[in-house]
């Protein structure tokens, strides 16, 4: 290995895992004009603390090669638990980045809806990811892997890029793209850090119908109402077709009733849950009926509230693997904030 790196990597720096890996899965190589200080090594994992030459603040980079058993993947996933209770990373701009060798969704198997079941080991990954409040920071095909059996082919998403919320804070124009490998059956990854704000072209907003609104008092007599007393259209006698035509004048009517009532949704259940905070402080200082019933009242309001904005939240975010009323609103958030940054336009290939 020496000979190796002495005549390939001249000038530049090796770490691997050969230590707890007899076939050293995990190679990392840099520059010298960065700083990269070893954090933490195991089998299927190497951490280090990054600082680059032309930024002040440092980050960790954890670079990861799971096992194909899931046994010895839930030893990873304990290892990235532990790493997200450190202090010294949890305030840190964190990225993780390899093969994971396992799937968070059906959606990333290309035969999932054959045998639509979660395994234990998806649990396990989706668990861990969740308890680290990890984000994908990713571009590119859904895909990044193939089996290349004809006859029997499988694609999945085994390679993807996590990041926490200080990565996020600290590099937001950050980006990943999955591209052809060549010999690799996995897709090679490349991530640029400083990639300056593109300017972003606008358009009209494609309609977007949002489920939560079916909750809301207003939106069944509002149909009701447009559907009665809208005029017959006798101009094509397919009825189908009269059926798409009312459907598509009834749009602007959803649209208004979800910018007033939604518009500021995330906004509305964070004041409601301050109110009922402040609520309940004065019942305990001060209890008597009629701040126990003023109580109650917010709790009624903020529970309805943050209700509809888990299932907004979670249509936005496509996260399918989270079940609403868990309340995972901080994980739909962060969901749909990595998916505004997925669907922003990085690069223009020629």
């Amino acid at each position: 290995m020496q000979s190796l790196m002495s005549s390939i990597f001249q000038d530049w720096s090796v770490l691997t895992n050969y230590e707890y890996n007899r076939r050293g899965r995990i190679w990392v190589v840099w520059r010298n004009n960065a700083r990269l200080s070893p954090f933490y090594k195991s089998g299927q994992l190497i951490t280090c603390s990054v600082k680059l030459e032309d930024r002040e603040e440092e980050f960790f980079c954890s670079f990861l090669y799971a096992s194909n058993f899931a046994t010895e993947r839930k030893e990873l996933w304990n290892e990235l638990r532990d790493h997200y209770d450190s202090q010294i990373i949890r305030n840190k701009p964190w990225i993780i980045f390899g093969d994971f060798n396992e799937i968070l969704d059906m959606e990333e198997h290309s035969r999932g809806e054959e045998n639509p079941h979660i395994t234990s080991g998806m649990r396990d990954f989706q668990a861990a990811v969740n308890y680290c409040a990890l984000t994908d920071l990713a571009s590119g095909p859904l895909y990044t892997w193939s089996n290349r059996q004809e006859g029997d082919l499988i694609s999945k998403k085994l390679d993807r890029v996590l990041v926490n919320d200080c990565w996020k804070q600290s590099f937001p124009h950050s980006y990943n793209a999955f591209e052809a490998g060549g010999c690799s059956d996995h897709l090679r990854c490349r991530i640029n850090l400083n990639m300056a704000a593109g300017a972003r072209v606008k358009g009209k907003k494609p309609f977007k119908f949002i489920n939560a609104i079916t909750d809301m008092t207003e939106f069944k007599p509002m149909v009701e109402d447009y559907w009665s007393k809208t005029e017959p259209i006798f101009m094509s006698t397919s009825s189908m077709f009269r059926f798409t035509k009312k459907l598509k004048a009834l749009k602007p009517k959803i649209r208004h009733l979800a910018k007033e009532r939604m518009g500021n949704l995330i906004k509305q259940t964070k004041e409601a849950y301050e109110t009922l905070c402040e609520k309940q402080e004065t019942n305990l200082k001060t209890p008597s009926p009629q701040a126990m019933e003023e109580e109650a009242t917010a709790h009624d309001r903020w529970e309805r509230l943050a209700g509809i904005e888990e299932k907004f939240l979670k249509q936005k975010s496509k996260l399918h693997w989270l079940k609403v009323g868990d309340k995972n609103n901080k994980t739909f958030h962060r969901a749909v904030m990595a998916r505004v940054a997925q669907n922003s336009i990085r690069e223009i290939q020629r």
